[in-house]
């Protein structure tokens, strides 16, 4: 027999009891944090459902037991309950701010990348008739949306429509890098038509990097720095390049095969498989053929590094 069927005066003594309990207890509630609150209120409601099953069988008891003890019963266990609801107020909380800290900087981090979307990269006409662009693209290292400007692909029609042959066909290359680059599934490439008053195309590339917020992809010395100065991110790929080739230190021995004579008297020139070019002192005479050598000096140039080497004596 549940205690909810008791006599009217009972239950209106139970009711009375618990509202009471409740009004108290929310007054002190409501002077915390709402974790507080929430676990307060869990802690009321598993009290009574507990008071209630364990006071239902007191209440067969003789009078005045079976009418006071149920009511005593739920008092005490829905305090006790309540009370250590709110003992765990402190790590719940913790809990709590951890976990909406903890979402709010995903969702806050995911509209980051919203907003700031996929890099765009815009590539001068250099790049193409360069070729190595599309070497990079396949390796994966161009991170980002790759944009052509209209100015561009008229500048590669333009130089592969020279009377010159060297020009033609560097021309006619860019422009089949660009083809293949727009078919290539490991990277998106947009032509954008856009354009700027100024006649010169490095000019344009800057207003329009500046305009985009985007980095600028060049093989060319001159825009590099024009870049650079007005504040735009570069890449370059001859820098690159010069990055990635071994190192050599004087004092290391190395197998040249001398291809030529140098420029300044006795002096023979060699590369290495990277396209280094070496300076071998003294080396002329040695011209077709391959000499052990020791490095001298290395000289960094706008180009890339020179190495300066000495034949070994025999």
């Amino acid at each position: 027999m549940s205690i909810f069927n008791l006599s009217d005066i009972n239950l209106f003594i139970i009711l009375l009891v618990i509202g009471l309990i409740f009004l108290t207890i929310l007054r002190k509630l409501l002077k915390y944090q709402s974790v507080h609150i929430l676990l307060g209120i869990t802690g009321l409601l598993i009290g009574l459902v507990l008071g209630d099953l364990l006071g239902s069988p007191l209440a067969q008891l003789p009078l005045p037991w079976g009418r006071w003890l149920p009511i005593v019963v739920m008092v005490v266990v829905t305090a006790s309950i309540m009370d250590f609801f709110l003992g765990q107020a402190a790590g719940w909380s913790k809990f709590f701010l951890m976990l909406s800290n903890y979402i709010f900087e995903k969702m806050e981090n995911r509209e980051q990348r919203q907003i700031k979307g996929v890099p765009e990269i815009i590539v001068d006409t250099s790049a193409f008739i360069d070729g190595r662009i599309e070497e990079l693209v396949n390796t994966g290292f161009i991170l980002g949306k790759l944009l052509v400007p209209r100015f561009v692909v008229n500048e590669l029609q333009k130089v592969s429509d020279s009377p010159d042959d060297l020009k033609r066909s560097r021309g006619r290359r860019g422009l089949e890098v660009l083809l293949r680059l727009t078919k290539n599934p490991h990277i998106e490439t947009e032509i954008i038509d856009v354009d700027f008053r100024e006649r010169e195309i490095d000019r344009k590339l800057v207003k329009l990097c500046k305009a985009r917020g985007g980095k600028l992809l060049t093989c060319d010395y001159n825009l590099n720095r024009v870049a650079e100065i007005s504040g735009i991110d570069v890449l370059n790929i001859n820098e690159l390049a010069n990055a990635l080739k071994p190192i050599v230190l004087p004092g290391e021995s190395l197998k040249v095969k001398v291809v030529a004579g140098g420029k300044e008297r006795g002096q023979g020139v060699g590369y290495l498989p990277d396209g280094t070019m070496i300076v071998v002192e003294d080396g002329e005479r040695f011209v077709g053929e391959e000499v052990d050598c020791q490095v001298e000096r290395i000289f960094q140039t706008v180009a890339g590094k020179m190495i300066f080497v000495k034949p070994k004596r025999n």
